[in-house]
């Protein structure tokens, strides 16, 4: 079984890629996000003639997750569930027999240009992590075995960004932060995506300001994780760095992992 995730960002400027993606890797599962799509404008029908079934959380604009697949799947959930306020399309969670596929599109968390010292964002940033952990936790406990991916938007160590001294006030960065995504980890996860790239200085993402693909000024942003007593299943993973390189990217490249 094949499992890829990648923050498209907007899914109908990358449909060729997204068609590209599909065509030649063939996944079983693929998780997106950052799909900037409601229903009314998906691409159903193009992915459908692919051989694929679509469920998404989509939101005019912005944000938006989404999961295709091979094979129909039963929709758990489309918000947070530990989350009760109104929520932005971040979250979708589907079930295929007893595998729960998650999708995820954590909040980036920094402030609005013009009002650099809000830390609004960041709190609700936190606080989404905080909601998202507790969810995972439930699973946990009841033995579920699940597979979350997406763009989680935390820079976890110092050489998964080009210059680190450059984040430490960021929002991707900042203790408050890292620690939830440490947290979600020690609830007994394992990191698919470094299990086979543990090379410092592996990047996901490339700012499509300042020449940044070019001068190799990337991030590692997006991950794989299933619980940490299925790392046996696990035959391969890695990143398809190729994709930034393509006409009209994503910002983001795809990531994948094999399971058996």
């Amino acid at each position: 079984m094949q499992i890829i995730s990648w923050n498209v960002a907007s899914i109908r400027a990358r449909l060729s890629l997204l068609v590209k993606l599909l065509t030649e890797e063939q996944p079983d599962i693929l998780l997106l996000q950052e799909i900037k799509s409601t229903k009314e404008n998906f691409p159903f029908k193009e992915i459908e003639a692919l051989g694929y079934h679509s469920y998404i959380r989509g939101e005019k604009g912005f944000n938006g997750v989404a999961i295709l697949s091979k094979k129909e799947l039963e929709v758990k959930y489309t918000d947070l569930p530990t989350l009760n306020e109104p929520q932005q399309a971040r979250f979708i969670e589907c079930k295929l027999s007893n595998i729960h596929f998650i999708s995820v599109y954590v909040p980036n968390g920094n402030p609005p240009e013009k009002d650099p010292f809000n830390n609004e964002r960041l709190v609700y940033k936190i606080k989404w992590m905080k909601a998202l952990n507790e969810h995972l936790k439930t699973l946990h406990d009841k033995n579920k075995f699940f597979i979350i991916g997406g763009d989680f938007n935390v820079i976890e160590k110092d050489s998964d960004v080009y210059n680190p001294e450059l984040y430490r006030q960021n929002a991707l960065m900042v203790p408050g932060v890292r620690n939830e995504f440490s947290a979600m980890q020690k609830q007994g996860l394992i990191n698919t995506i470094r299990l086979f790239n543990p090379t410092p200085n592996t990047y996901s993402f490339w700012d499509f300001q300042g020449g940044c693909w070019f001068k190799n000024l990337g991030m590692l942003l997006d991950h794989i994780f299933i619980p940490s007593n299925k790392e046996q299943r696990i035959q391969a993973s890695g990143i398809l760095k190729e994709y930034r390189g393509l006409e009209k990217p994503s910002d983001h490249v795809p990531v994948f992992c094999y399971l058996k």
